[in-house]
């Protein structure tokens, strides 16, 4: 298809007035650019809801990347709230969660949309012409301790509103006849990430432009994979402005679902649905481990003229509280907390961030190894032993070696959470040193695909019978927690456990490595 055979395709769909047999046809504002010196061209456009789905790609429970898994439940509530206006318009809507799609088995929604009679996807048109030019990088948190890759999602996310009549699907020929069967001719797409799934997944843009169907993008509910580079400025916010001008150049009309529909009266709320964003963006459940430093910034990009206040106490922002300027320096253990304000109302929903440093110091190898002694059992499980789940030597709970965030350790004990052991402490023993993390073998499960999410782990260390150390929060793939804790002179005994984090899951293996005891 020529260039300008495909700008008047663009054109029809931008600017032709659908059968007025429809009552609440509405009107959205498209924004394309011309190719050639990226100039914003605004086009008014009456949509035909009956013609017209919303598909929405992958959105799910968790990512393994931790900023990239709060950008997307941060988009829930907004996504929320325009989803019911366009099931209300009449649009129907597809839920396309490509990897996790099998989860919906038995859903009325996933069986209606295996049920449909294939049609083969045709190529009406040449491939979309999209070249995305943001960078992007190991993880999206940026400078310091970065994410490593799994594939841990086992859903979509559960805030996430499915509707009785809406479609679940992710097959390329599945989603085309779904879509022809209803008359369909337009699509509006919606979710993550933009210049990845959204753009080349199976029944998402690419594949749907091709077969022949008009596509646009919600700029206010989409989210790119980038990059966070504090030193210039950029965050995922404007990584995602470029990818979405990418599409708009290759001839992508950009919509923003939220200001349309309350301009056509269709969503008169005004209880906020958008957070304040941080990056890099942890939780307690999962937090983000700073080494030194971590240069965090805030935005609010749906949240025009807007000002951002926040607190580092765990208080709850006001209107009197500090406000956001630039970039925060965070050096010690916080949690974070903002919330947008306009004229002295919140008009954003509360957001948060935890910080944890880490102890600076790596613990130096021990003296003495636990592996190589014999820890104490109790006298209850001496008789019934299969109540602990004893943890095992040199070797992971399952008897797998050792590993934790892509290292294989010699030396160390495989527990599963919850359990503990026990040690007598001997004169000459002055501190109690290790590392630990969430043991990795899952990953040779490819890649830990559906199972990555589950694993969380606390561990504690105990002298006669008082804490003496804890991690926070241990989710795989995390830097393994540094241990250093003196002992007391005249202290009896050393307990070092392995807790589940609340969940009590099967997959909660936790290792202690270069574990033990130093004499001098």
């Amino acid at each position: 298809m020529s260039k300008a055979s495909l700008f008047i395709n663009i054109l029809l769909f931008c600017t032709v007035a659908v059968s007025p047999a429809y009552s609440r046809n509405i009107t959205l504002n498209c924004q394309t650019r011309n190719a050639a010196t990226g100039e914003a061209i605004m086009t008014p456009t009456r949509v035909d809801p009956a013609k017209t789905a919303v598909i929405i790609i992958d959105m799910w429970n968790s990512h393994w990347c931790m900023t990239a898994s709060e950008r997307v439940s941060a988009m829930v509530p907004r996504m929320n709230s325009v989803l019911s206006a366009a099931r209300e318009l009449g649009m129907q809507i597809v839920w396309n969660p490509s990897d996790v799609v099998t989860a919906y088995s038995g859903y009325p929604q996933y069986e209606r949309a295996v049920a449909v009679e294939l049609r083969q996807t045709p190529q009406i048109r040449e491939d979309l012409s999209a070249k995305f030019t943001a960078p992007y990088g190991k993880c999206m948190c940026g400078p310091g301790i970065h994410c490593h890759g799994n594939y841990g999602w086992d859903a979509m996310h559960p805030d996430l509103k499915i509707d009785d009549n809406d479609l679940i699907s992710s097959s390329t020929d599945e989603i085309f006849s779904l879509l022809s069967e209803r008359g369909v001719t337009g699509v509006i797409y919606m979710g993550v990430h933009t210049n990845m799934c959204v753009f080349g997944k199976p029944g998402a843009m690419s594949s749907m432009w091709k077969a022949g169907f008009n596509c646009m993008l919600a700029r206010d509910l989409n989210d790119a994979y980038t990059a966070y580079e504090p030193d210039r400025g950029y965050t995922p916010d404007t990584g995602t402005t470029e990818i979405d001008e990418n599409l708009q150049k290759a001839g992508i009309p950009n919509v923003n679902m939220g200001d349309d529909l309350r301009a056509a009266g269709l969503w008169k709320s005004d209880t906020p649905v958008d957070y304040v964003r941080f990056v890099p963006w942890g939780k307690p459940e999962r937090p983000y481990f700073i080494e030194q430093t971590a240069r965090v910034t805030l935005t609010a990009p749906w949240l025009d003229g807007a000002e951002i206040r926040y607190t580092t106490d765990g208080s709850s922002p006001t209107v009197k509280s500090a406000l956001y300027t630039a970039p925060l320096e965070i050096q010690e253990t916080t949690d974070l907390r903002a919330a947008a304000f306009r004229n002295g109302k919140q008009v954003s929903l509360p957001s948060m961030s935890h910080y944890v440093k880490m102890p600076l110091q790596t613990p130096p190898m021990p003296d003495v190894y636990l592996e190589n002694l014999d820890y104490i059992v109790n006298a209850y499980l001496k008789s019934v032993p299969s109540c602990l789940w004893y943890p095992q030597k040199q070797k992971s709970f399952e008897g797998k070696p050792l590993r934790v965030r892509g290292t294989t350790y010699a030396h160390g004990m495989g527990f599963r959470a919850p359990s503990s052991v026990q040690y007598a402490v001997k004169p000459e023993y002055k501190r109690f040193v290790a590392r630990a993390g969430v043991d990795e073998n899952m990953l040779e499960q490819n890649n830990a695909r559906a199972i990555g999410i589950h694993s969380s782990v606390v561990f504690r260390v105990y002298i006669d019978g008082v804490k003496m150390a804890e991690s926070p929060v241990m989710r795989l793939s995390q830097e393994p927690w540094r241990f250093d804790v003196t002992i007391p002179e005249g202290s009896r005994f050393v307990n070092i456990s392995c807790m589940d984090a609340g969940s009590r899951n099967m997959l909660d293996y936790g290792n202690w490595v270069d574990a033990g005891f130093v004499i001098n």
